[in-house]
């Protein structure tokens, strides 16, 4: 699996830079490729049904080369690294996994977040106010 979303990363690397380097007017920036996710997940959402999973394995793979693509060209364009959105998420949600499975589910779910928010507000407060 991850051998397959590396191959996709590098394949959206290539596209960005095509696009990039093209200057059709068709691509303009992160934009593009957001508008097209929400679009995605409505194609994704309407192929959720018994029997049907090889349209919905396909519309997924859309969502999930979207948010690719918006990722590369947030990077692209100096707002991001991809590494950092992979470290947060993997150190946000494991935290939260860790968290609840030891206490009552739904009220230590919200109980994390809550503590995860003031440290992303700290942070950025510490990285742009100062």
């Amino acid at each position: 699996m991850m051998k397959n979303i590396e191959k996709i990363l590098k394949l959206s690397e290539k596209r960005i830079d095509y696009l990039i380097n093209m200057d059709n007017g068709w691509y303009v920036d992160h934009t593009t490729f957001l508008n097209g996710l929400y679009e995605e997940i409505d194609e994704a959402k309407a192929e959720i049904k018994k029997n049907n999973s090889v349209y919905l394995e396909d519309e997924l793979g859309d969502v999930f080369w979207d948010l690719m693509m918006v990722l590369i060209a947030l990077e692209k364009e100096w707002l991001i690294t991809r590494e950092k959105v992979f470290e947060r998420a993997y150190k946000k949600f494991s935290e939260r996994i860790d968290y609840v499975q030891s206490r009552d589910e739904l009220a230590s779910w919200e109980e994390i977040k809550a503590v995860q928010k003031q440290r992303r507000q700290k942070e950025h407060d510490d990285l742009y106010n100062n």
